[in-house]
C-alpha cells in the first residue's frame, strides 16, 4: 500500500470535528491536551463513537492492517523502549544496516553510541522522543502522526525545529500542537472546536 499520495480524513468525529491530512503536507491540530486523543482515532487504535476515518474515501476499517502499519508512524510524547541497545530500539525489528541506523540516529539528533544499552526507567524523556524520531527516519514512513513533538526535548527551540523540519519533509503529517512556535512547521492549522486553549 502506497500512502504517499493518499489523503487521511476524519469525518464528523468528536462532536462533529472533520479535517484531513493531505499528501506531503503538515496539518497541525492546535488545542489542549485533549487534541492528542484525535491521533489515536486517526491511527485506528480507537474507534470513533461517531463519524469515520478514511484513506482516499476508503474506510480505515476496510484496509489491510499490516499494510497500513507498514507505512504509518506514530510518535507519542514518550515513545516506549524495549530491552536492548539503542540500535535495537531504533530498528524495532525493521531490516536495516548499521549505517542506515546510524544515519537515522544522527538525523534525530541522537548522539549516543548505538551499542549502548537502554534503560526504560532511567533514560530521559528527551532520549525516548529522539529514538521515536529515529524510527521514522529509518523506516521513511509516508504518514507520520506526532503528538507535541518538542514537549520532552532538552534542546533549544532552534535545534528541535531543525530536527522536525527534516522529519516532516515530504511526508503526510498530522501534528498535535500545544506550543505556538511549532505552528511554523504547518502548512495547514486546524483549530479543533472546544479544544483550543483560552
Amino acid at each position: 500500500m502506497d500512502l504517499s499520495e493518499r489523503t487521511l480524513r476524519l469525518e464528523n468525529v468528536r462532536d462533529g470535528v472533520s479535517f484531513e491530512a493531505r499528501p506531503g503536507r503538515v496539518t497541525a491540530l492546535f488545542g489542549s491536551d485533549d487534541a492528542s486523543s484525535l491521533l489515536t482515532v486517526a491511527l485506528g487504535l480507537v474507534r470513533p463513537e461517531q463519524g469515520r476515518v478514511t484513506v482516499d474515501g476508503v474506510d480505515l476499517d476496510d484496509l489491510d492492517p499490516s499494510a497500513w502499519w507498514s507505512e504509518v508512524a506514530w510518535v507519542p510524547q514518550r515513545p516506549a523502549l524495549v530491552a536492548g541497545t539503542i540500535a535495537d530500539n531504533i530498528r524495532m525489528g525493521w531490516s536495516a544496516t548499521d549505517a542506515e541506523v546510524a544515519a537515522a540516529a544522527r538525523a534525530a539528533g541522537l548522539d549516543e553510541a548505538l551499542d549502548a544499552l537502554v534503560d526504560e526507567d532511567t533514560w530521559s524523556d528527551d532520549r525516548h522522543q529522539r529514538i521515536g524520531f529515529a524510527r521514522v527516519f529509518l523506516r521513511d514512513s509516508a504518514v507520520v502522526l506526532l503528538d507535541e513533538p518538542t514537549a520532552m526535548l532538552d534542546a533549544d527551540g532552534d535545534e528541535a525545529l531543525a530536527v522536525l523540519r527534516r522529519l516532516v519533509a515530504g511526508r503526510t503529517v498530522l501534528l498535535v500542537v500545544h506550543r505556538p512556535t511549532l505552528l511554523a512547521l504547518a502548512d495547514v492549522v486546524i483549530a479543533v472546536p472546544g479544544l483550543v486553549p483560552a
